[in-house]
């Protein structure tokens, strides 16, 4: 640690007399409050993929951003070599409009509790979570707009007929085939189901909260169609053949929905929440110096932390793997055209600054 801090809060210690904890051998470190100074936080909605933020569990993650309504990309680690190919598309819509009729808009990336929440007005919230050690996601929404009369989640893919092979997989063909699943358990979509390696997955989701139907649109998108409630959660899935008993990709993330749908948005939440702070705590660091350098090399260590644990954590401890950076992230201007080696650095977001707010 660095000393002679000037113009950057202190990070605060615990109300004892002294910072070390020696029983944890640890500083006590309001982390929350430290960390919140790192947020990446936008006042107006993001349109446009290329500038959606990130949030995953460190298996399964996806980019963000509003045009009509929330819209993701989602894609997993262990989905397709290289994490080349993208698991598809989301979009959670309502009528009227969730991003419609409101005076005030949020929308906060916490990198000490690694969710995204998004809020409008003080009547809609929609936070995206996730499982620890999954390849599970969540949404949760808290809407209590009187008059909601439809809510449609519909998970999709583009054109992948014409997919080159810039992932030099061994078969290309198993890549540009689509199946689609909609039953009582949920709505999904699947590619790569006969990759020699074993590698392909499917995008998977079901609803707790609410009740919802389930139906295909086409070869290409699935939907949940959700009846009107307060409060409701949308669990989402990119189960990869790689990781399933049998390499039954659908099967898994039929298993893996039911059981997170199981055990509960607020017990799973809480799961989550505990696995992200006690990374944080083992990560922590402050710089600080006479200038402000050191507040952008502290800046630069969050995201990049941020960066490194969302697609490759395992455990509570350090990230243990990485094929490529990240894998849910379309760099570009279209969300079908992607850039899987892109990595999520202040210079793309046009980040590294404490506490970014556009």
């Amino acid at each position: 640690m660095l000393s002679g801090l000037s113009g950057v809060s202190p990070a605060v210690a615990a109300p004892t007399d002294a910072a070390f904890n020696s029983s944890t051998g640890a500083l006590n470190v309001d982390h929350a409050k430290y960390l919140s100074k790192h947020d990446v936080v936008y006042n107006r909605p993001v349109t446009e993929p290329k500038r959606g933020l990130t949030v995953g569990n460190g298996r399964t993650g996806a980019m963000a951003w509003q045009d009509n309504g929330l819209n993701m990309q989602v894609s997993g680690v262990d989905t397709s070599q290289q994490t080349v190919f993208g698991a598809g598309l989301l979009n959670l819509s309502t009528t009227p409009a969730m991003d419609s009729g409101y005076s005030t808009f949020q929308q906060r990336l916490s990198l000490y509790d690694g969710t995204l929440t998004t809020t409008y007005d003080n009547n809609r919230t929609v936070t995206v979570m996730g499982r620890p050690n999954s390849e599970v996601m969540g949404i949760h929404v808290e809407d209590t707009r009187s008059g909601v009369s439809t809510i449609t989640l519909d998970l999709s893919l583009w054109d992948v007929a014409n997919l080159g092979n810039s992932g030099d997989v061994p078969d290309i063909n198993t890549w540009r085939t689509v199946s689609t699943y909609a039953d009582s358990t949920g709505a999904g979509l699947s590619r790569g189901q006969a990759d020699p390696q074993n590698f392909g997955y499917t995008l998977g989701a079901t609803v707790e909260g609410a009740a919802y139907t389930a139906r295909v649109v086409d070869g290409r998108k699935v939907r949940l169609s959700i009846t009107p409630d307060s409060s409701y959660t949308i669990w989402f899935t990119a189960s990869s053949r790689l990781n399933a008993p049998s390499h039954n990709s659908v099967a898994e993330a039929k298993r893996a929905l039911a059981e997170v749908k199981a055990a509960g948005y607020t017990s799973t939440n809480t799961g989550y929440l505990n696995w992200w702070h006690a990374f944080r705590q083992k990560s922590f660091v402050q710089y600080s110096n006479g200038s402000r350098e050191a507040d952008y090399m502290e800046n630069v260590y969050y995201l990049s932390t941020w960066r490194r644990a969302t697609p490759t954590r395992r455990t509570g401890t350090c990230p243990t793997r990485s094929r490529t950076w990240p894998p849910y992230a379309p760099c570009s201007r279209s969300p079908s055209r992607r850039a899987p080696n892109w990595a999520w650095t202040p210079g793309c977001v046009r980040s590294g600054r404490t506490s970014w707010t556009t």
